[in-house]
């Protein structure tokens, strides 16, 4: 409410709206995601953090993303790499997929970002194969301990572990709300699972992926969201999904990335059991600051 009575001043006053987002520090969020890029699927809102609320956004990157040179046929030509052929593909993707990361952190504000260089074995629905066989989870857990106790975020994002997911999501995710179970509850940051949607699309559910109860979630449904479409600008011909396919277009090596410009209407995010009640109210104060769209529209 403060921060909008800010926001309307300065419009009467026609001073430059960037003042008013200097005036309160936003949230503290970590990402924990398995490859580079999927941070795309709360691009907007990781955008909105940084570029309106003034906060901060780091990434925890579990593998080298390695296993995405299947749809790189373009980007064969953009790299001037072999990169479809999968010793070639395996080679050079990690280094080409970190940069592209660090691209498109640039347009969402990243600050930091932890590499882990985990091996991305393949494309599939099982967990258990990065979990117990694939990547070295006592290191990730290490490390993700260490900066949970360190840095004291106020959030971290993973993507919701759907059953019909990638395995190596689902997988780290698991990790994630582990590593958040583990520490003592007044330090644990909030942590929510998020999946896109278009509005034309039923209402997903999701209550708990079979096998693993800390991905319990309090609600059937979306507890928060953030819609791409909301629009703003002259005659309010812009949204948000500008910045969605921007981010998207760094990733130039994951063809089948690409194919999903201007898919996504909501980011949507489930509120895990783990959190307990009390983080309910922190959640609401940030998603009903995220609604907002500071952006005073010109008259010509």
């Amino acid at each position: 409410m403060y921060k909008s009575l800010i926001i309307f001043f300065i419009a009467l006053l026609n001073l430059p709206v960037l003042f008013a987002q200097d005036i309160a520090h936003g949230p503290h969020v970590l990402v924990v995601m398995a490859h580079p890029d999927d941070e795309s699927t709360f691009s907007v809102t990781l955008y909105k953090i940084v570029k309106e609320q003034h906060g901060t956004v780091d990434l925890f990157v579990i593998t080298n993303g390695e296993a995405g040179f299947k749809y790189c046929t373009l980007a064969e030509q953009y790299y001037g790499k072999n990169l479809t052929d999968e010793k070639a593909g395996r080679a050079n993707l990690p280094r080409i997929r970190k940069k592209e990361l660090l691209n498109a952190g640039k347009i969402l504000g990243i600050s930091q970002y932890y590499f882990q260089d985990q091996p991305d074995a393949h494309y599939g629905l099982d967990e258990k194969g990065p979990l117990d066989t694939t990547w070295n989870t006592a290191a990730i857990k290490k490390h993700l301990t260490q900066l949970l106790g360190s840095k004291h975020y106020d959030f971290v994002f993973t993507l919701l572990p759907e059953t019909g997911t990638h395995g190596e999501h689902k997988a780290a995710t698991i990790l994630a709300l582990d590593a958040v179970a583990a520490l003592p509850v007044a330090e644990r940051p909030i942590i929510l699972g998020a999946r896109t949607q278009n509005k034309t699309e039923p209402i997903f559910k999701f209550g708990q992926y079979a096998g693993y109860p800390e991905t319990q979630t309090l609600a059937g449904s979306p507890s928060f969201e953030v819609d791409r479409t909301a629009s703003f600008s002259y005659k309010n011909r812009v949204n948000y999904k500008v910045i969605a396919n921007w981010e998207i277009a760094e990733h130039k090596s994951q063809g089948f990335t690409q194919m999903t410009m201007n898919d996504g209407d909501l980011e949507e995010f489930w509120y895990f059991s783990v959190n307990g009640q009390q983080g309910l109210p922190k959640c609401a104060a940030l998603y009903k600051e995220l609604k907002q769209t500071p952006y005073i529209a010109k008259v010509y």
